[in-house]
């Protein structure tokens, strides 16, 4: 059985389909270590196919099945990742074409290549979803945002859900071209997010703190902040007004961070990497 005709919804547990990756690096790893730890999937129905054996490493390390053949994958594999960098994706598509059949859900997780590009290089009418996970979703606290293309029936979109609903936050856009935008908010945002900790973690160092401590409340710190604006209503300036005591040590934290340009520096970083996605020039409107 395909499993794309189950009940739905599937609860974590009862997926019994077989995934395949093509392509076995940091974003293979980060979803299929995802929907193993969560128990949607056991290692044993995930395959993955690099073009070297070096390259299938870790995806063996994990317990998947490998492959250097990327058609061998599609052949044992109703539902297919595409998890190859953007120019490397429309070779691989052509070289899997004529293997993929309109049973196949083809998932790409590949950022700037739309579901009109790849479905015009399969030249099938095959259920294409384009989606954008970000890395946390190796730890099950990640976002994953996605459209679904022409040819992608209900059932295959709740497919897709099923199978990336337990690594993190899932959320169908509006429309496609807004996965650029996250694309900068989510996807590239993790890196902001680890700098400002080590940042935090270096002045708790400078202040006499040991680094793995420092880190760790930095971090920690970090995750019960997001904790309080997911979980509660209060808009984060509320959340952070209500931290600043008249005249205390917080506010003059605050005003520091704001005498640096804190939130124009931040909301430049996040429209810079949407504009390098969506194939901008740079501009700097100082």
């Amino acid at each position: 059985s395909s499993g794309i005709n189950a009940e739905w919804p599937l609860r974590p547990g009862e997926m019994d389909i077989k995934v395949g990756f093509l392509g076995a690096g940091n974003m293979c790893q980060a979803i299929a270590g995802g929907m193993i730890a969560s128990g949607t999937i056991s290692p044993g129905n995930v395959f993955a196919s690099a073009r070297t054996e070096g390259g299938l490493t870790k995806a063996k390390a994990m317990g998947l099945h490998t492959s250097l053949d990327n058609c061998e994958i599609v052949k044992k594999c109703t539902v297919v990742f595409v998890a190859v960098k953007p120019h490397i994706l429309p070779g691989v598509l052509k070289q899997v074409a004529d293997t993929l059949t309109t049973d196949h859900l083809l998932i790409s997780v590949a950022n700037m290549v739309t579901n009109k590009e790849m479905e015009d290089l399969v030249g099938k009418k095959i259920g294409v979803m384009r989606t954008l996970p970000n890395t946390p979703v190796k730890v099950r606290s990640g976002v994953v945002v996605a459209y679904p293309g022409t040819y992608c029936t209900p059932e295959q979109t709740q497919l897709c859900k099923s199978l990336m609903e337990p690594l993190g936050l899932f959320s169908i856009l509006p429309s496609e071209h807004l996965i650029d935008v996250t694309s900068g908010l989510c996807g590239s945002s993790p890196a902001f997010f680890f700098m400002m900790v080590d940042a935090m973690a270096d002045a708790g160092v400078r202040m006499g703190l040991p680094r793995q401590v420092a880190v760790s409340l930095a971090a920690k710190t970090m995750e019960g902040s997001a904790k309080m604006v997911l979980e509660g209503t209060e808009h984060p300036i509320q959340l952070a007004n209500n931290v600043c005591s008249p005249g205390g040590t917080t506010i003059e934290g605050v005003y520091r961070l704001s005498r640096a340009g804190f939130k124009g520096t931040v909301m430049d970083a996040v429209i810079g990497a949407v504009e390098k996605t969506q194939g901008k020039e740079m501009r700097y409107n100082y």
